[in-house]
């Protein structure tokens, strides 16, 4: 008798579960890496592709898209299609049953076009499951079970069990997609942490005699929250999908009622914000419970989505999440495979789950607190979160901190892409597009004066937008080339990069190459009064990060945002060259022309100046200024310390000015920091005029010796402090960024990251030019960006001038009063919370 031979098939990753997360991230893998094969094995049978067609229907249920998940299906190619059946959140509005107050969060308000999307899972299905079949490296196993698996060393087996046969599917990775009772994740011993809320999520659809104009509401009753979430096509539909959530026993009763007295119910916990309930469809009931996989990865495995983490319905976050975790996935394997890293090592994994873990553990968090505050009748979980409906109101950084986390942008953007930058790639690798004597044209849309950080930021955002693929950027810089640092020596000039600037890299393409070339995240900061006996100190776990920002050499990030613009083929880099000349010459249009000074004229609808502190286009376009001198130098160097710097940014403050040593490791020596010792001009002399020995002994008495001696130190540089802002930061056809625009005191280390948030602001209303046919120099597209950041910038500013004034002060009063102030800040969490929350620019 001859045995049955078992086939084998080999596959580089095999995703089991075919549902909205198991095909989203089949969909993502394809779209980064076409040369992976890709298994995808669902339980059920799948339609054919050419058999799919799709009836709205009033019994189907839907998700709820957030605006971040929404991008992420924008650059999948898919949204054109969903867009066909999908309904845009206008607002939703949060209130507690039986008490007066609510918040609302607002499309308009954060300039979005919707704050959300509601798409019935039916049609959401169909279209990932359409793409999926389209792909020529996916191949779909369909009423298939995989009934074993078992992690190799170098791979995982898998029993695969169909109608008609049984197979060994051989991976690198395999993905466990099949769902929050997911049989796989019981079958390797993967616990559970559970938390049972005891209640029932009843899911339907209703009809309501009022239109719903576009309007979600979560109306929270000591039961469990009332979610309605508008369906239709027009903002004058009377339909929305419900989510009731009851206590158990209470859910059995409602469940057993007949339409209209389920009608009655429902009119009575919800109110008549949408008019009287009419009509009813077929009605789903769900237990509810938090389900946390207590283990995701192990090798060649990783969990995903309901498997990994099964959500309350409350914030509607569950998919949400599990498409960023698969966008971060994709991400991690992207750059694994381009480092020739098997996709399914343990190491590999880590990284993705590190990265991840934080987005997670906020949102789970988010979640859970949510409807545990809010499914309370205690009296004070009440006042608590009549606390928190003002703060939504009142407080906006409290009310932003909110929408981020609703709508799905709180955390980073993701590079899963081909076009990503590969990390590690040097930036020498790459050539300008074009140099000053070879120019292709000599009329463009946008003209970037300045290729240092902010004016390559600018191009890299503005270049790498959808809608910007036909646009011609120029870029002008007058110098050359940019140093290289390696080994044991450092850029003296360094940024101290806030999350909200480490995000734009990232979307950027460029922070992966940056992070794996040389960075230190710092975790602490620590702040004294030399004058007194005061501190403060800031911890990122305070605050939920994993750090409080990245320590980087100025340099490193220059050349690999001067290597991401020469992969963008719409800008071109003008190099070594200068402004002599700026004329506008049409008056209706706002177009401008500058001249070179090599006799070159070029002309643009719109000219952005990122020249610097000492901008020639701010002084050609005649802008206004207002400035003044600090009387003080910022002496700035590299040195070693005798103590590790506990990955701790320091900072003293003295009369004669602030001393930071900030953070920066090479191959894990942690005894080097870069020093800013802002001095006043007479004592900055005296220190510029020691040599190395007893300069290094100053600064040691300066610091108070808090990392031992200094042992070395570089050359020193000496900057004079001046500061200087633009009274107005856009005429016709010009806008100012960065320095240009606004110089600041080092003291905060904000100088960098204020520049780079007049990035974010202005490529975003360049983006909305763009998308309105309007041109790029429109008044009302650049009085948005000013009226969004001059105000900010100004704020800034002045509370840094009120720190230097506090603390420059030699008076016993003031003194006594900055003192106590520290302490008594010190001692108030939440408001060392909001003012870090501020500094590092998480909303």
């Amino acid at each position: 008798m001859t045995p049955i031979q078992t086939q084998t098939l080999e596959f580089d990753i095999a995703i089991i579960g075919g549902g909205m997360v198991g095909t989203s991230l089949a969909s993502l893998l394809a779209a980064s890496q076409p040369q992976l094969r890709i298994a995808l094995i669902e339980a059920q049978p799948f339609a054919r592709a050419d058999e799919m067609h799709f009836q709205p229907s009033f019994d189907a249920r839907s998700t709820a898209l957030s605006y971040g998940t929404a991008a992420i299906l924008r650059e999948l190619g898919l949204w054109e299609l969903l867009q066909q059946h999908i309904t845009p959140i206008a607002q939703v509005h949060v209130s507690d049953r039986g008490h007066f107050l609510g918040g609302v969060i607002d499309a308009k308000e954060n300039n979005l076009d919707a704050v959300g999307y509601v798409v019935e899972n039916t049609w959401l299905g169909k279209v990932l499951l359409g793409h999926v079949q389209a792909q020529h490296n996916i191949q779909c196993f369909a009423s298939s079970t995989v009934t074993a698996l078992t992690p190799q060393q170098d791979c995982a087996l898998l029993n695969v069990k169909t109608e008609a046969q049984e197979f060994l599917l051989k991976t690198s990775l395999a993905v466990i997609a099949d769902g929050g009772d997911s049989p796989l994740r019981k079958s390797l011993g993967i616990g559970t942490q559970v938390r049972a809320y005891g209640q029932t999520a009843i899911i339907t659809n209703v009809e309501f005699f009022e239109p719903h104009h576009g309007v979600a509401f979560e109306r929270f009753t000591a039961e469990g929250p009332v979610a309605l979430l508008p369906l239709g096509e027009s903002n004058n539909a009377q339909q929305s999908a419900l989510v009731w959530t009851l206590p158990a026993a209470q859910a059995d009763e409602i469940l057993a009622l007949n339409d209209a007295d389920f009608l009655v119910q429902l009119q009575e916990r919800f109110g008549f914000r949408v008019g009287r309930f009419n009509r009813v469809a077929k009605r789903f009931a769900y237990p509810l419970q938090l389900v946390l996989a207590e283990e995701q990865i192990r090798s060649h495995v990783v969990l995903l989505g309901n498997a990994a983490h099964f959500l309350h319905p409350v914030a509607g976050q569950g998919f949400n999440l599990a498409l960023r975790d698969c966008a971060c996935l994709v991400e991690t394997l992207r750059v694994a495979i381009a480092n020739k890293h098997s996709p399914g090592d343990l190491s590999v994994l880590q990284t993705y789950l590190e990265r991840q873990s934080l987005d997670q553990q906020l949102t789970i968090e988010f979640s859970d607190k949510l409807v545990r505050l809010f499914s309370n009748d205690h009296l004070p979980l009440i006042a608590l979160r009549h606390l928190g409906l003002l703060s939504l109101e009142y407080f906006p950084l409290l009310k932003g901190q909110f929408v981020a986390q609703t709508m799905g942008t709180a955390g980073r953007q993701f590079q899963w892409r081909t076009d990503a930058i590969t990390p590690g790639c040097a930036a020498n690798e790459f050539a300008a597009t074009s140099t000053a004597g070879v120019i292709p044209n000599t009329e463009f849309d946008v003209i970037i004066v300045g290729a240092g950080l902010v004016g390559a930021s600018l191009a890299c955002a503005i270049a790498q937008t959808n809608a910007a693929q036909s646009l011609r950027i120029a870029v002008i810089e007058a110098v050359s080339e940019v140093q290289h640092y390696a080994g044991e020596n450092f850029d003296p000039r360094v940024v101290a990069l806030t999350h909200a600037s480490e995000k734009l890299l990232r979307k950027i393409g460029c922070w992966d190459a940056i992070e794996q070339t040389r960075v230190c995240a710092y975790r602490e900061m620590k702040v004294w009064d030399g004058e007194g006996t005061a501190a403060i100190e800031f911890d990122c776990a305070e605050v939920q990060q994993t750090h409080l920002g990245h320590i980087v050499e100025n340099s490193l990030i220059v050349n690999q945002l001067r290597a991401r613009m020469a992969q963008l083929p719409n800008i071109t880099l003008i190099q070594p060259a200068a402004v002599t000349e700026l004329i506008t010459i049409d008056q209706q249009n706002s177009a401008v022309q500058i001249t070179l000074d090599n006799g070159v004229e070029l002309c643009a609808d719109l000219i952005i100046a990122a020249d610097g502190a000492r901008s020639r286009v701010r002084e050609l376009a005649d802008f206004s200024t207002r400035e003044w001198d600090y009387g003080q130098q910022a002496i700035i160097t590299t040195v070693r310390t005798e103590r590790p710097h506990e990955f701790t940014a320091w900072q003293r403050f003295m009369h004669t000015g602030p001393l930071a040593f900030l953070p920066l490791q090479n191959n894990g020596d942690a005894h080097q920091c870069s020093i800013v010792w802002s001095a006043d001009d007479e004592l900055a002399q005296q220190l510029m005029g020691l040599d190395d020995e007893a300069f290094c002994a100053r600064l040691t008495q300066a610091f108070e010796a808090r990392l031992g001696n200094v042992l070395a130190c570089d050359r020193r540089y000496s900057i004079p402090l001046r500061q200087r802002h633009a009274t107005s930061y856009i005429k016709p056809g010009v806008a100012l960024v960065g320095d240009a625009a606004h110089n600041i005191h080092p003291l905060a280390g904000q100088g960098v990251n204020l520049g780079l948030l007049d990035v974010i602001a202005l490529a975003d209303e360049l983006g909305r030019a763009l998308s309105r046919g309007l041109p790029l120099s429109d008044e009302s597209i650049l009085r948005r960006y000013q009226r969004q950041r001059l105000a900010g910038n100004l704020g800034m500013m002045s509370a840094m001038e009120a720190f230097k004034r506090l603390f420059g002060s030699q008076s016993l009063a003031v003194n006594w009063l900055r003192n106590t102030g520290m302490r008594q800040l010190n001692s108030i969490p939440a408001v060392k919370k909001i003012i870090v929350n501020a500094a590092l620019g998480v909303q």
